[in-house]
């Protein structure tokens, strides 16, 4: 049986993707073999398809962090054929091993997580890394920040991550401000919960050490010089939590706004294999306190044929929100 993948090669030293025809043998080996129904795209994975950086440390590879299906293979006891899954970060899966952009997977069992019965496999695959990793972010302002303190910045409003993150955190009741440098899309960032919408060059308003106080919290999905902005400008005791670098691997900042202001910089590594998620992947569920309000104005399904197209138009800063891919 012959299925369609995207594999990485890597030729006359340049990374190249392409759609190809595969047999399950030409996967990676596995305890479980899952028909694939649903793939998220994440920035590292638009990086990666598009051979950006050194997302894809092995050739050839099908790049694809995250994913949804059936199981129709398994040696493993913990699964049976007809069993709804899904593989969602951690470890090497789409990076060095096989992974999601295909139209099967096979995996190892202990990187296979249960989608629970009565949830939908596509809303599983839409919250994924990028809700949860906001999740952990957002906890952690939570358990720190109070809702009185003041707003709660979140920067590349726009994204997945940022997206849900500022559903999360107005559905706590925090005033919550976000920062793109897409102007046009305030309409969208308003619907999900923000309470107002500001260009990059406002987070700090100038690029004294310490500007004036604004921000009793953030949630940095870019990194480089608007962390560092957020930061000079961040309120005492603020707690500023970073996952992303969209806009640069590098910050260079003062050491003024934690050594004066007591601010933490919190780093925020969200990418757990569904079985090691816990407490902090169950309160997403429906009814919990960090279910994603406003999820399918967030998420939205695209074609497996279209995604080349679309991990371009993510790294040209073309979309919004979280793509679903659909086999």
């Amino acid at each position: 049986m012959k299925f369609k993948a995207i594999r990485q090669y890597l030729e006359d030293g340049k990374r190249v993707s392409r759609f190809v025809d595969q047999v399950i043998d030409d996967l990676d080996p596995g305890d479980v073999v899952i028909k694939t129904q649903y793939a998220a795209v994440n920035y590292k994975d638009a990086r990666g398809v598009m051979g950006i950086g050194k997302v894809i440390g092995r050739f050839p590879c099908i790049p694809g962090i995250e994913m949804a299906g059936v199981v129709t293979e398994s040696a493993s006891p913990a699964f049976k054929v007809g069993d709804v899954v899904t593989v969602q970060g951690g470890r090497d899966f789409g990076m060095r091993r096989d992974g999601a952009y295909s139209e099967y997977v096979r995996v190892p069992a202990a990187w296979v997580g249960r989608v629970p019965v009565g949830t939908d496999p596509f809303d599983v695959v839409a919250m994924g890394l990028a809700a949860y990793t906001s999740a952990v972010a957002v906890d952690e302002i939570l358990r720190r920040v109070k809702t009185t303190d003041g707003p709660i910045l979140v920067t590349g409003g726009t994204g997945g991550s940022s997206s849900f993150a500022i559903d999360m955190l107005a559905g706590l009741g925090y005033e919550v401000v976000a920062s793109t440098g897409k102007k046009s899309e305030e309409e969208y960032l308003k619907a999900i919960g923000a309470a107002r919408v500001i260009g990059r060059d406002e987070i700090a308003g100038g690029d004294k050490p310490l500007e004036e106080q604004r921000w009793a919290g953030a949630v940095d999905a870019v990194g480089g010089a608007p962390l560092d902005a957020v930061l000079r400008s961040a309120k005492k005791h603020a707690v500023i939590c970073a996952f992303g670098n969209a806009a640069s691997e590098t910050l260079i900042t003062s050491i003024y706004p934690f050594i004066l202001r007591s601010v933490s910089l919190v780093g925020i590594n969200g990418n757990h294999p569904v079985p090691e998620r816990g407490e902090i992947w169950a309160r997403m569920a429906k009814g919990g306190d960090l279910h994603p309000q406003h999820l399918h104005q967030i998420a939205y399904p695209i074609k497996f044929e279209n995604l080349l197209e679309h991990c371009a138009k993510v790294m040209q800063a073309g979309i919004r929100g979280r793509a679903v891919v659909t086999f």
